[in-house]
């Protein structure tokens, strides 16, 4: 059952969590704010594909954000969104006993491709101006959740 809520937390931490700040001016106030991008900028079209239940594959899925100059972080963390809810889907299939070796490796795979998109991720606003400072806790949540989902998998791979 782990293996199929750990990959789903993922996805939703990369979802809806905030994942970094940047200052902007307020045209109301005329003050300085930081406004919060959240993780719909990033894997917004691989959910709404999801939603109508299409392959979340492909231009039409694509998410175009851009952080310092590069899409590289968007594609990432869309696929590995794409392969945490493969992740979740099989991982239903497995709470049959003869498949549940399959569940680990693809749990496993979730996991470090999750890691993967958000090592991506912080390394390129490492570049930003604003900075590692400006990373919210969204992204250090699904990096989390990924450590706990690819641990999950190694574990499940020992036979536990």
């Amino acid at each position: 059952m782990i293996r199929i809520i750990l990959p789903l937390a993922i996805v939703a931490a990369m979802f809806l969590g905030p994942m970094y700040s940047y200052p902007s001016d307020n045209p109301v106030s005329g003050r300085s704010e930081q406004s919060i991008v959240t993780g719909d900028k990033f894997i917004g079209g691989v959910i709404n594909c999801v939603r109508r239940l299409e392959v979340p594959l492909g231009k039409e899925c694509a998410s175009e954000a851009v952080v310092n100059k590069s899409k590289l972080p968007s594609q990432v963390m869309s696929l590995a969104a794409v392969i945490s809810i493969a992740a979740a889907a099989i991982g239903v299939v497995g709470l049959l006993p003869f498949i549940g070796r399959l569940t680990s490796i693809v749990t496993l795979l979730a996991g470090l491709s999750a890691l993967c998109a958000m090592g991506i991720f912080l390394a390129t606003m490492m570049g930003t101006k604003t900075g590692l400072p400006a990373v919210q806790w969204g992204a250090y949540l699904a990096a989390g959740l990924a450590l706990v989902t690819t641990i999950s998998g190694l574990s499940g791979m020992r036979g536990r």
